[in-house]
């Protein structure tokens, strides 16, 4: 006969299984988005750099995009041929189309098993700790999000809970296998971006504390710790051979010169007069997490520093050094891309569990209270991840629904002004042959030749569109900086230029939840140009 324990332990294994299967459908579902544009740019070069690496040839393992590594290059084409029945079936025989969707599904695997990660990490606090922490990111917009994006981020957040949790099964245990599984998997993370390499110092900082207990010896910590950190730069240059190369470097020059603001470049302008912490918490986090968490991260976090401080609990103290090393550096960048929060997800969905579950303990006589909180934290992370998924993954693409108005509204080769850097024309190419490109990013450094130009480039279109609100929207907020942009999309919205307003992208319910009523200006504009830009078409009137 079963034991109310083991009944207990059957009905919270099935719990788990559901989140995950709930979540996995989350992620899987309509994975070839975009087709047969994709739209993301970030994908895009990954794919290429995977369709021109080859394993046979060592040689092309030494190019790479950007600052990444090139370990989830390796492999992609590692797991290329598994695909092959796949793609045969389905008739996919474009090689980007191909990679693409690999990248993807790797995506969304490992954003499916950085959720049973999380729970695993819940479960050395509580059970109840481990459920609210999967409920929590079973249902996170961020991970969604990111399982759809055949890019690096998801894969740095599982690697990242990953040592989490063996660095706390080697708080726990003291064995040293512990220690070198967390160095494995800082190699694997880094080997995708060397960012990650920064963890180390976690493993190397636990193994010195236990100098402090006296129980371990100086030689055998020396040994390891050495050993460790030899062991970690080896497996990361292996895994990652590009970061060996004189372009990498350049690249980390170049990437350097991004993120503190002093390379100017178009995708970064949007970051003026912005306040460190506190753009993450106003236009990235209500995003990723939903606006109640967000609004329970801080008194959250503070609790568990609180608990740190008071308990002098290694596991605590690893808790909330993970995430504000994954975060802070992160908000204090001048570019503060709402992927660059990915990989401290998890710490947040346990922080917020922990300090929830241990408040809620004093109320346990009190059931309707907690009922009431149960109830607000699961319809607001239910509501907000489902409006979001329905919304970019159910809903059509906005760039192919917004071309297909423009094939039934617009005359055939109309003359058509947009601007460049982005994509999202792709899907409008078949409609003219007399798109003229205009870079407005440009505008506020160029001479009187080039206003000069946009004002013949104005007065020879019919109509105007602009594939995402990214120009729109930096322009719009930052008069200071960019007057001759403001100018010109405050003249084209207002109706100065002669144009009208005939299409923007609708947002119906679904869409105003998840943008908060502002799609547009609501977000850090990467939480939408890539997957769900607003598009503009403006047709001229004079």
């Amino acid at each position: 006969m079963l034991n109310v324990k083991t009944l207990k332990d059957s009905k919270n294994n099935t719990l788990v299984a559901v989140l995950i299967f709930i979540g996995a459908f989350l992620r899987f579902y309509n994975l070839n988005w975009g087709a047969p544009f994709y739209f993301h740019p970030d994908e895009r070069n990954i794919a290429d750099l995977v369709l021109r690496s080859n394993l046979a040839s060592p040689t092309s393992l030494l190019k790479g995009t950007f600052a990444y590594g090139n370990f989830p290059v390796i492999l992609m084409l590692l797991l290329k041929s598994l695909f092959l029945s796949f793609f045969q079936i389905f008739k996919i025989t474009d090689p980007l189309a191909q990679t693409t969707i690999i990248l993807r599904i790797t995506s969304a695997s490992f954003s499916v098993l950085t959720l049973y990660v999380i729970f695993l990490c819940g479960k050395f606090w509580s059970k109840k700790v481990a459920l609210l922490s999967l409920f929590l990111a079973t249902f996170s917009t961020g991970f969604i999000q990111q399982a759809h994006f055949g890019t690096y981020d998801g894969f740095m957040a599982f690697c990242s809970v990953t040592v989490f949790y063996f660095l706390l099964r080697f708080i726990k245990s003291k064995r040293i296998l512990f220690y070198y599984l967390a160095i494995l998997f800082i190699a694997l993370g880094a080997a995708a971006k060397i960012n990650l390499l920064v963890l180390s110092i976690f493993p190397i900082a636990i193994l010195l504390s236990k100098l402090k207990t006296g129980k371990t010896h100086f030689i055998y910590v020396f040994k390891n710790g050495l050993f460790g950190l030899i062991l970690l730069l080896c497996l990361t240059a292996l895994l990652s051979p590009y970061y060996l190369t004189l372009d990498f470097r350049n690249s980390l020059a170049y990437e350097r010169g991004l993120v503190a603001g002093t390379a100017p470049v178009f995708y970064t302008q949007s970051f003026y007069n912005t306040t460190p912490v506190i753009f993450q918490l106003l236009h990235i986090l209500p995003f990723l997490i939903n606006p109640l968490l967000t609004i329970i991260l801080l008194p959250a976090f503070s609790y568990v520093l609180f608990k740190t401080i008071k308990a002098r609990d290694q596991s605590f103290l690893l808790l909330a050094s993970c995430f504000l090393l994954l975060f802070l550096p992160q908000a204090f960048l001048f570019a503060k891309w709402t992927r660059y929060i990915v990989p401290a997800l998890p710490f947040i969905y346990l922080l917020i569990s922990i300090s929830i579950l241990d408040l809620l303990r004093h109320f346990k006589k009190i059931l309707n209270i907690n009922y009431l909180v149960f109830s607000i934290l699961i319809f607001s992370s239910v509501a907000f991840s489902l409006s979001y998924f329905i919304t970019v993954f159910v809903r059509p693409d906005t760039r192919v629904e917004a071309s297909t108005f423009a094939k039934d509204n617009i005359q055939a080769n109309s003359r058509i002004l947009s601007e460049p850097y982005d994509l999202g024309i792709m899907s409008f190419n078949d409609l003219s042959h007399n798109i003229i490109f205009f870079n407005f990013y440009d505008l506020e450094t160029g001479k009187n030749a080039l206003q000069n130009e946009l004002k013949t480039d104005i007065e020879a279109s019919d109509y105007i569109i602009l594939p995402s609100q990214r120009l729109i929207r930096s322009r719009s907020l930052n008069k200071n900086e960019f007057p001759k942009g403001y100018d010109f999309y405050s003249s084209l919205q207002n109706g100065r230029l002669g144009y009208l307003k005939i299409y923007e992208t609708p947002c119906d319910i679904f869409c105003k939840i998840t943008y908060l009523n502002n799609p547009v200006f609501g977000f850090e504009e990467t939480a939408t140009v890539f997957d769900r830009p607003t598009v503009f078409i403006f047709k001229k009137t004079l």
